[in-house]
């Protein structure tokens, strides 16, 4: 008779456990891309990538989560922007009304010369320039 010969071990239970292990594994890698793509991030290709390239590292993954989980502004949205962090693809739109500017304040020809001799004055126009800008101010022709 022949020696009792070892049972054949059984690696089906070793196979399994190993595989649902590498399965969690993985689901747990690529998580930032789930959610950017459960969340319709528009940057979720841009997100996965980075969680595909550097979600080995502990700061690319986390730093794909942390993206894939900031709100996202929306051009439908009723909020006015500012809250989406780094969007590279989604412009955040600030409205603006657009109105008339008040009108310049109307000033009498005698405010307007005493501010032209003040200017003169002060240097900042010569005697020519003066001469000439009151000329047309009082509408006549510049005295030579």
């Amino acid at each position: 008779m022949h020696p009792a010969s070892p049972a054949p071990s059984d690696d089906t239970a070793l196979i399994i456990f190993l595989g649902i292990g590498f399965l969690i594994v993985g689901i747990i890698y690529i998580m930032p891309s789930i959610v950017a793509f459960r969340r319709d991030h528009p940057n979720r290709w841009i997100i996965a990538l980075i969680n595909i390239v550097f979600g080995s590292t502990i700061i690319g993954w986390g730093i794909a989560m942390i993206w894939a989980m900031r709100a996202a502004h929306r051009v439908g949205s009723a909020s006015s922007g500012g809250e989406s962090g780094l969007n590279l693809f989604v412009n955040d739109v600030r409205k603006v009304q657009l109105v008339e500017p008040p009108p310049l304040p109307q000033t009498s020809a005698v405010q307007e010369l005493e501010r032209l001799h003040d200017l003169l004055v002060r240097g900042a126009l010569s005697q020519v320039e003066f001469d000439g800008l009151k000329a047309k101010l009082l509408g006549g022709a510049p005295s030579p």
